[in-house]
């Protein structure tokens, strides 16, 4: 502190001298990446000094002074940075800070609610079988409520009372749809995958006691509950500012859980495969065991294919109704070229385990049911990944169709001896430029004038003469 604070002081004198004497540095990136380290920086600490000194004192009466005093010391810090940033630097510079503010403040409510549902639960779990779940209920519920204490303020400071109000920029867009309503719904599946898994388990497996195994439900509907209200709450949000036409926030959006969702419903699908391969080849497995992986790749399967299938149909509907932009998206390139390519290594990978276990077995004179038990895993990522990346690369070849732009007529230019009505055809149907000569307007038919167009859509010349009567025409080539 000695050295610091001087050090710092000297530091704080020159850089108002510099901000006061050109006003562009307010603007300057290494003043504004300063003010966000400083700000979230000085606000994580203050929350974690805030939630040290919280915890021990109100769940078990210990006085901790010196996370005290570090709680005001980095709210202190925190408190002058935002004075200077308020007045030293513009507010679109800030954005990056509020919305990292609103991030800490929204993670923690989650965290604290969820620990107070989950708490909530058990003691009601307890109360109904006799067997506890959470060892200090109260005390978790206490823990819970000091949660949502340190966090409810920051996150209605920075939300609230800033950043909800804001424009809607790529940033904002970024934090609603990735971290609010991309959030919500992967806590919303890691609890529904539980649940899933847990209730599959009981049917499937060897659980034992039904108060014992089903005590991870408290844990489970918390978070299902906690995703939701997230969910619920951001979309919301983005309905109460005006729609707009599909934005590149919202292809990241679709493609990311549909990716997610897809890779989930893969990993079920080779578990079951791999697990089928084991009952064939007669490896010995507990049937505790083979419960337990067919539970798990069930649960894969029912949490993956309805979010797969439901984001990957927004994609294609907008494939339909608006192809050139959905297919040149540099979301849907990346979504693609990545599944393609982790999809095809996988796929390969597991194609070459299966030929070396294979020849191996073979040269060994072992070759047998063993060995489908032997390949059972590589065979699954082979069958598996190999549909996902042949899939894929349909898709894309799909694609390239689509952005293929069709070429564009050569002629550039046509001197026209003929009627009116051909020549406004040929401008409409080569866009090229027509300079028609005086000519008698003789009557063509419709034919003609078809064949007319029909052959300068062929033409490698840019400059072209035609002459056209009586229902027949020449075309005479231009040099230059």
């Amino acid at each position: 502190m000695v050295v610091g604070l001087p050090v710092f002081a000297g530091l704080a004198i020159f850089t108002r001298r510099r901000l006061a004497a050109d006003p562009t540095e307010r603007r300057s990136l290494g003043w504004n990446f300063y003010l966000t380290v400083a700000l979230v920086g000085s606000l994580v600490a203050a929350m974690s000094m805030t939630f040290a000194f919280l915890g021990p004192w109100l769940a078990d009466g210990a006085l901790d002074r010196i996370f005290l005093v570090s709680a005001v010391l980095w709210g202190g810090v925190w408190a002058g940075h935002w004075w200077v940033a308020q007045r030293c630097t513009d507010a679109d510079r800030m954005m990056i800070h509020l919305l990292l503010g609103s991030m800490a403040g929204l993670v923690t409510v989650m965290l604290g609610v969820g620990l107070g549902v989950s708490a909530a639960l058990g003691e009601i779990h307890d109360a109904l079988t006799s067997v506890s779940v959470v060892d200090t209920g109260l005390d978790a519920l206490v823990w819970a409520a000091i949660t949502v204490a340190v966090g409810a303020p920051v996150w209605w400071w920075y939300w609230f009372r800033h950043a909800r109000t804001a424009a809607q920029t790529p940033l904002w867009l970024a934090y609603v749809l990735l971290i609010g309503i991309l959030g919500g719904v992967v806590t919303f599946v890691v609890g529904a995958g539980m649940l899933l898994f847990g209730v599959l388990q009981w049917f499937l497996g060897d659980p034992g006691s039904a108060a014992v195994h089903f005590g991870f439900v408290p844990g489970a509907l918390a978070s299902m509950s906690v995703g939701v209200a997230a969910w619920w709450y951001h979309h919301k949000v983005l309905a109460d500012h005006p729609e707009q036409a599909r934005r590149e926030i919202d292809r990241i959006y679709d493609y990311l859980l549909s990716g997610a969702g897809l890779l989930v419903a893969a990993g079920g699908l080779a578990t079951l495969v791999a697990v089928a391969l084991d009952g064939i080849g007669g490896r010995e497995i507990a049937t505790s065991t083979r419960g337990d992986a067919v539970a798990s790749a069930l649960t894969l399967l029912v949490i993956g294919v309805p979010l797969w299938w439901r984001h990957w149909s927004i994609t294609r509907g907008f494939r339909r109704t608006d192809p050139a932009a959905e297919v040149q998206s540099i979301s849907r390139r990346v979504y693609l070229f990545l599944l393609f390519g982790l999809t095809g290594i996988t796929a390969a990978l597991g194609l070459m385990i299966t030929v070396f276990v294979f020849v191996e077995n073979l040269l060994e004179a072992t070759l047998g049911a063993a060995t489908i038990s032997s390949i059972a895993v590589p065979v699954a990522l082979l069958l598996t990944a190999g549909a996902v990346a042949w899939y894929h690369f349909a898709v894309f070849r799909e694609d390239r169709e689509v952005a293929v732009e069709p070429e564009q007529p050569m002629v550039r230019e046509v001197i026209l001896v003929g009627n009116a009505d051909l020549a406004t055809l040929i401008a409409s149907g080569t866009q090229a430029r027509v300079q028609r000569l005086g000519a008698a307007d003789h009557p063509t038919d419709a034919d003609s004038l078809d064949e007319v167009v029909s052959t300068l859509a062929l033409e490698t010349h840019e400059r072209v003469v035609v002459v056209a009567s009586d229902g027949h025409f020449e075309l005479f080539p231009l040099a230059g």
